[in-house]
């Protein structure tokens, strides 16, 4: 009978569990389990590059690249100012933010289709293995989609309430949800493309509150507008390397959102089941919007048809599929087993999301754990940069060299902080900036006979005019070589 009575109260203390508890839980888990051990890819060094600058050279970054990642590279430089610059570190504040956004999710899904259908809701977001991919680096597009739900939660709360409400509390929910969406143009300006979907809310859920979403929309636009024209005078370094997407791109992106094709099925198989009945057939359109505008949008001048910078749009799509969980057959039972399938269905992909090459296959900390091995006071350093300096070797093995161990630079002649940009300019001349050193480091990407084959031409006439090759080592996508000086 006690036992009985304990587990009426048990499941009661479930009942009344927020919503949002459960699915913060799960993604506070997956993302801070593993959190330290991929290895940084180039992006996350560049957020540490930018982040572990004073104020004002970060300013002076910004003036010439990533000016779009500006508020997300201040909130570095302060978090780390009071925390630390480690991968744990770097990587915490994203961790938080998807946590987040896994609430708001569940909040978004209860709003619009019940308690429920949001709890699955925010359980399938965090089951989804990108999220836990992007939850685990030190970029802004973690941060970027808690702005998003946040956005879109404002925006159901404020078109779905009912009676008479005081003009000057309406007319501050709406700087609110201004001041939110000033918050996503600001961590990446793609996620306003979430204003399709808005603009879709509102038309089928209050169409008289346009007054407000004009309003409010027209002054984040105006208050973002000097950061949009910065981006347009950067967009060729930015996004120059991105393609234009056609037709065939679009079923790509679906498994790109998240990694993993039978996620995909299942999240589209729950969500064909949600838009089944009208209201879940009404919300259909909002993640699909986002999408398609970006498509669109990328037709021009320039691309943002990237998997990451479309991420925000994973949490609308759980959204609806956890509305479908909910409508299954004994939807007691099925609900929460079809929530666990897809959780089975993600596990390896989860795995291999926190594993140490996730990230990069480069390994930054094997190659720099040679070098500090055999490291001797007055030894140099020459990384790999590549054409146009992509590979970032320098920051790669200048972040995992221990604190006490500084080889120069050999032939940088003006360091990356003193351009106000995350990359160094070399020495015209090579032969002149050898200094006399003992003995040097050369650190080329890939693996390959010799480590100076990447190397440009003048470098390597310097190097093997006035050094021989007395030791190679590889590691993981790198190739070591110390260099001594001849006799």
């Amino acid at each position: 009978m006690e036992g009985r009575i304990s587990a009426a109260r048990a499941r009661a203390a479930l009942r009344r569990l927020p919503v949002w508890a459960p699915p913060v839980a799960l993604a506070l888990f997956l993302g801070v389990r593993h959190l330290g051990r991929p290895l940084l890819w180039r992006d996350e060094l560049a957020s540490w590059s930018a982040a572990r600058r004073s104020a004002g050279q970060l300013w002076g970054l910004l003036d010439h690249v990533d000016a779009v990642s500006g508020a997300y590279y201040f909130l570095l430089h302060g978090w780390i100012q009071l925390f630390s610059g480690s991968a744990v570190g770097l990587r915490l504040p994203s961790v938080l933010a998807t946590a987040a956004t896994a609430g708001l999710t569940a909040l978004v899904g209860r709003q619009i289709f019940g308690a429920r259908a949001g709890l699955w809701a925010g359980i399938l977001f965090a089951f989804v293995p990108t999220v836990l991919r992007y939850a685990q680096e030190a970029r802004s597009y973690a941060l970027a989609d808690t702005a998003v739900l946040f956005a879109t939660w404002q925006l159901v709360l404020l078109l779905d309430r009912k009676g008479p409400r005081p003009r000057g509390r309406t007319a501050w929910a709406w700087a609110g949800y201004g001041a939110t969406l000033v918050l996503v143009g600001l961590l990446h300006l793609v996620g306003l493309s979430v204003l399709a979907a808005h603009a879709w809310l509102l038309v089928t859920r209050r169409r008289d509150a346009w007054r407000g979403f004009a309003v409010a929309v027209a002054l984040a636009v105006l208050a973002l507008s000097p950061l949009m024209l910065f981006g347009q005078d950067q967009s060729d370094r930015q996004l120059g390397w991105v393609p234009r997407p056609g037709l065939t791109a679009v079923p790509g992106m679906l498994h790109d959102l998240t990694a993993s094709w039978p996620v995909t099925a299942a999240l589209l198989l729950l969500a064909a089941v949600g838009a089944a009945r009208r209201p879940g057939l009404v919300y259909l359109p909002v993640p699909l919007l986002p999408v398609f505008v970006v498509w669109i949008g990328s037709q021009g001048a320039h691309s943002f048809w990237v998997q990451r910078y479309l991420l925000f749009v994973v949490p609308l799509w759980t959204v609806l599929a956890g509305a479908g969980a909910e409508r299954l057959p004994w939807s007691r039972w099925t609900a929460p087993a079809s929530v666990l399938l897809v959780g089975a269905l993600a596990f390896t992909s989860l795995r291999s999301e926190s594993q140490p090459f996730a990230h990069t296959d480069t390994d930054w900390h094997a190659g720099a754990a040679v070098i500090a091995d055999g490291y001797r006071a007055g030894d140099a350093i020459v990384p790999e940069r590549g054409p146009g300096a992509p590979y970032m070797t320098d920051l790669g093995i200048s972040y995992y060299l221990p604190p006490t161990i500084h080889p120069r630079d050999l032939f940088v002649s003006v360091p990356a902080v003193a351009r106000d940009d995350l990359l160094a300019s070399e020495c015209a001349r090579p032969a002149s900036c050898l200094h006399d050193a003992p003995r040097i480091w050369v650190v080329g990407y890939g693996h390959t006979l010799s480590p100076l084959t990447g190397l440009p031409r003048a470098q390597q006439s310097a190097l093997t005019a006035y050094y021989r090759l007395t030791e190679i080592r590889y590691v993981n996508n790198l190739t070591l070589g110390l260099l001594t000086r001849k006799s």
